[in-house]
């Protein structure tokens, strides 16, 4: 039996004492493992006691914590009894059902065994925030990833030994997922899994964070969607439908949760002015979108219109807020092409240009302004992963073009060998150089000095007046009761929208829809601003932005002689000749 234990002073000795003494009645063999995981409070010198006074106990011991799944992991790995168990420390589950959970997998067959608040036949009372808050999850991922279960994170189950160590390895979330992840991979890999009902009380304060660990929860469920059936879904219009409810189910999900009277009525004292400004100075933004695209595909060797490179913008970034994966970026070739005539390797190196700059700006505003908010909170693990991580992907992205550059001048310096000579023919030759082109053209603009510079201006000018229209939306909130001149609430508007649209690199909606709103309400609420009001400020200004962005499409389009139908479906297909 393991028990999980992170700040248990107050509860772990008489846990023990309970788990024990309900043990003993159904077995004369048992130990039990106190997972402690980096308390502060005195529960690891309680664990050491009672592993020093009880034969039984054995306290497993964290400097820092790992979090609940690694957690568990390490107990589990360090038990030596063919079925493993764990319960919470706070015993909310009535420990009569304990024999049942255990003779499910002794005697019954069953590889896995788990308790259940969520079943017709269950019996169980929490808050109401956190019932509504779990219900969603549940249902969430009994949608996206098949699962058969009412209730995946009652801290009530065991398991067999060998089916249990058989899918240890493959689960990747160490914290809160770890139970969603153990039971989704078993019920995909054909284990038998049993689900029954327990009699439930709310025990006390959880340590689930609503603000900080639901986002990270949410994101967790796609991740093991993407995993386990992407392949099935990577193609076809269906996509679009399914990612769209997944984006207006994250809304309601979160909407409701926070109390959706609260989010209308913070609406209703929202300034009218204010957000008309926001919506204005967003509108600037757009022509300097069109300046930048017009300096990349100037760098090489093209040169048109202001006006046309708006409108394909406009275009492409509406086809993005309807399509799911960024495939709206297609659109913008189609149109380059079928306008311009411009080619495929030209418009797809132009194109990932511009968005290798975008990461490069959102990611230096994520860093500056995470020291800046530093003093009053700590980023969530998961911020700090994304940011870490889109840093990581631009430093490979330019070590990348840097050694093609340093390789360039190399052969322009020593003995010229013509391209033609070296490709050699027919369809891998085709590829060849075609990627030559493609790096190359990317590094004409990404590397040199003079072309980086003007760039990377154009591109924090760009997010700039982005977080400025986030700036305004939230000063249309009187309610929001923060002083909107200080350095550090600048920097949490900062942090707020660059983490928004590091998500956006992540592109699980059509137009992040969903997820951008998640990540600005979980921001805003570390520094301090009600997750109601976050959550309003982050829908108002998603809304403001993608409206903007669908309207100034629409007349793009009717501007170019288009139809959405030509440039949303556009493909690869349509981009040759």
């Amino acid at each position: 039996m393991v028990l999980p234990a992170y700040n248990e002073a107050a509860n772990i000795e008489k846990t023990v004492f309970v788990t024990a003494e309900t043990l003993s009645k159904i077995t004369d063999r048992f130990e039990i493992i106190i997972a402690e995981d980096g308390s502060t409070d005195g529960t690891d010198r309680i664990a050491s006691m009672l592993s020093k006074k009880y034969t039984y106990v054995i306290h497993l011991h964290s400097d820092e914590r790992q979090g609940r799944g690694k957690a568990l992991t390490r107990a589990f790995k360090a038990a030596s009894g063919e079925v493993l168990c764990y319960i919470d420390v706070d015993l909310a589950t009535d420990m009569n059902h304990l024999e049942k959970l255990i003779r499910a997998v002794s005697l019954d067959g069953y590889d896995f065994a788990t308790g259940s608040r969520m079943m017709p036949e269950s019996d169980a009372k929490r808050p109401f925030k956190r019932e509504v808050a779990s219900r969603g999850y549940n249902f969430l991922v009994r949608l996206f990833l098949s699962s058969k279960l009412y209730d995946h994170q009652c801290g009530f189950k065991a398991f067999r030994r060998e089916a249990l160590f058989e899918l240890l390895d493959e689960i990747e979330d160490q914290h809160w997922f770890w139970d969603t992840e153990l039971l989704v991979r078993a019920q995909h890999k054909g284990y038998r899994v049993m689900e029954f009902p327990v009699y439930w009380r709310h025990g006390g304060s959880s340590k689930v964070n609503l603000v900080k660990d639901v986002g990270g929860m949410g994101s967790e469920i796609f991740r093991l969607r993407g995993e386990l059936y992407l392949p099935r879904f990577i193609s076809g219009k269906g996509k679009i439908f399914l990612t769209a409810i997944l984006a207006i189910l994250i809304l309601t999900f979160v909407a409701t949760f926070l109390g959706a009277s609260d989010i209308l009525e913070n609406v209703k004292h929202a300034s009218f002015e204010t957000l008309v400004l926001a919506s204005l100075v967003y509108c600037i933004s757009w022509p300097l979108r069109g300046i930048r695209f017009q300096q990349i595909l100037k760098r090489l060797g093209n040169q048109y219109g202001l006006g046309f490179l708006t409108g394909s913008i406009f275009i492409s970034q509406s086809a993005n807020v309807i399509l799911p994966a960024r495939i709206g970026d297609l659109s913008r070739m189609y149109i380059l092409k079928k306008s311009k005539d411009l080619s495929l390797t030209t418009s797809l190196s132009s194109l990932t240009v511009e968005r290798v700059f975008d990461i490069v700006a959102i990611t230096s505003i994520a860093i500056l302004s995470s020291s800046g908010a530093a003093s009053r909170f700590e980023l969530a693990p998961w911020m700090d992963s994304m940011i870490k991580l889109s840093g990581l992907a631009v430093i490979l992205f330019f070590a990348i073009l840097f050694a093609i550059s340093f390789r360039e001048g190399r052969t322009k310096n020593g003995s010229k060998i013509s391209k033609k000579e070296n490709s050699p023919g027919g369809h891998l030759g085709k590829i060849k150089d075609f990627s030559f082109t493609f790096l190359h053209q990317m590094s004409i603009v990404a590397v040199q000095p003079g072309a980086f510079l003007t760039v990377t201006a154009s591109s924090l000018l760009i997010w700039g007046m982005d977080i400025f229209t986030c700036y305004l939306v939230l000063k249309a909130f009187p309610t929001a009761g923060v002083d909107l001149s200080s350095t550090y609430m600048i920097s949490l508007i900062f942090l707020a929208v660059a983490i928004g649209n590091i998500a956006k690199t992540f592109p699980i909606t059509p137009g992040a829809i969903g997820t951008y709103e998640v990540a600005l309400t979980a921001v805003f609420g570390l520094g301090g601003i009600k997750p109601e009001i976050g959550f309003t400020v982050a829908v108002l200004d998603h809304i403001i932005k993608n409206s903007i962005t669908l309207i100034g499409g629409a007349f793009a389009l009717s501007g170019l002689g288009l139809r959405w139908k030509e440039v949303l479906f556009a493909n690869t297909d349509s981009l040759k000749g």
